[in-house]
């Protein structure tokens, strides 16, 4: 096996390896290099789109299970940090959108693609789902259950946020076949919460949390962000506190990235936002939750997630983490089959024409690369913790203990990993730096494919350095 170590020069190298200089885990790496790992496949040329896209949702296909993932542009405000955002609600705008979406589900039924397999999870995000009326959700997740071929335990999450998201919605999710609810609080604190556009008090949010727990309807899980202005580590960790205290089933918590360019990053270069932690300091964040939800505890589903009890099982994130199949609708959504990677128009009107002419609004396909199956059981695999290595050779034909060795031992030798006969296992500093760890083991397979050519990318999403 040829040593891929000739095709890195030595600003690969810092990408690839991090700061081998020192032990201080908190500076392993710069900064994180992207929110999400991966290798992006070839695009398929804009002319050629559509008739490529037609022909694959016509075609015959072989996998087992998928998950769908419809998305709600829609949002009430505009956070701060947010890198995602489109559009503010507009009720008619929301109105006419929500018939076109509900229509682009109901073609699925009669679309070999959509039809084929299990859907194992459906994931309702955006934006923010929580604007949508409740008839107009009833409407949705009813062409969800007579469209698409949901498995008997399909996982249906709504993901939203506390502000507008009363009673009538949530009884409307729950009498169409919400299962869970993930709702993105961020903090619990006031202060912090409105640095980062929040509307609503920490105590009100806590108010809603526990009336969707009492309903024993579904399990809810919260999310929360690390780093966030006003927020000592004290803050945060009050912030865990809190939600086991609720009883939550789950949370999810993410370090906070500063676009480069965003309202946060221009906030703070003009004095406007109080100025966050840099990434070392973030480290402090992440080893201290670590060290409460393991004490008490909680079990890691993911890299970010934790849980307890059965309820919470986030099915769509653990299988989308590792290439599944993936449906999309609604403008924005992005999606996969077996051989491409797709997205649909992200700009409501367009999309509305479009869908009014009864077309699948592909705005975009890229091929998937001829290493895409190895590359997807490593990002699930790093995901959890814990690479396979004896499952990549029985699957893949591949030693990647001895194909990554240089890189690993350097990692063990830092402190982010153990590599033992079969497995390398992230340490929980490596937890806090997995997503540049996985990145580096694609852009090493990826450097051995291309020969060299491939140049390693590294995102504008960590202002705060």
């Amino acid at each position: 096996m040829e040593s891929w170590l000739k095709f890195v020069d030595d600003e690969k190298r810092r990408l690839i390896f991090g700061n081998e200089e020192t032990f201080e885990a908190a500076k392993a790496y710069d900064k994180k290099r992207t929110v999400h790992a991966g290798i992006r496949g070839k695009n398929v040329e804009a002319d050629k789109t559509m008739s490529v896209w037609q022909a694959e949702a016509k075609a015959k296909h072989s996998f087992e299970d998928a998950c769908v993932y419809i998305n709600i542009p829609f949002c009430q405000t505009k956070c701060t940090y947010c890198g995602f955002f489109k559009n503010l609600s507009d009720a008619s705008l929301i109105d006419d959108y929500t018939e076109a979406l509900t229509g682009e589900i109901a073609d699925a039924k009669n679309t070999p693609l959509y039809s084929h397999g299990k859907v194992r999870a459906v994931y309702i995000g955006g934006g923010t789902p929580g604007t949508l009326s409740a008839m107009q959700i009833e409407k949705m997740l009813k062409a969800v259950r007579e469209s698409l071929p949901l498995s008997n335990d399909c996982e249906i999450t709504f993901e939203t946020r506390t502000y507008q998201f009363g009673a009538d919605k949530i009884q409307a999710c729950v009498d169409n076949g919400v299962n869970r609810f993930s709702l993105g609080v961020q903090s619990f604190d006031t202060k912090a919460r409105r640095a980062i556009g929040r509307v609503d008090a920490g105590e009100k949010v806590m108010e809603m949390v526990s009336r969707l727990i009492s309903m024993k309807e579904a399990s809810v899980s919260l999310d929360f962000i690390f780093g966030l202005p006003h927020q000592p580590v004290e803050t945060f960790l009050n912030d865990i506190h809190t939600a086991d205290c609720l009883g939550v089933d789950g949370m999810a918590v993410y370090q906070l990235n500063v676009f480069e360019g965003g309202k946060m990053d221009e906030g703070i270069k003009k004095g406007k936002t109080e100025a966050v932690p840099e990434t070392s300091r973030q480290y402090e964040y992440h080893s201290a939750a670590y060290e409460m939800l393991s004490d008490m505890g909680y079990s890691q589903l993911s890299m970010s997630h934790w849980v307890r009890g059965t309820l919470d099982r986030s099915i769509y994130n653990r299988f989308t983490k590792s290439g599944c199949v993936l449906h999309a609708f609604g403008a924005g959504a992005g999606g996969r089959t077996e051989n491409y990677g797709y997205f649909v128009h992200p700009a409501v009107t367009p999309y509305n024409m479009m869908r009014a002419k009864g077309i699948k609004p592909v705005m975009g396909l890229s091929e998937k690369n001829i290493m895409s199956g190895l590359y997807e059981f490593i990002n699930g695999q790093m995901d959890t913790g814990i690479l396979r290595f004896d499952t990549a050779e029985r699957l893949f034909g591949i030693n990647l203990k001895s194909f990554f060795s240089p890189l690993t031992e350097s990692w063990e030798k830092r402190g982010l990993v153990t590599v033992g006969e079969r497995t390398m296992r992230l340490l929980p500093a490596g937890q806090f730096w997995y997503v540049n760890m996985t990145q580096a083991l694609l852009d090493i397979l990826e450097l051995i494919h291309s020969q060299g050519v491939y140049e390693p990318v590294s995102d504008k999403i960590a202002a705060q350095g």
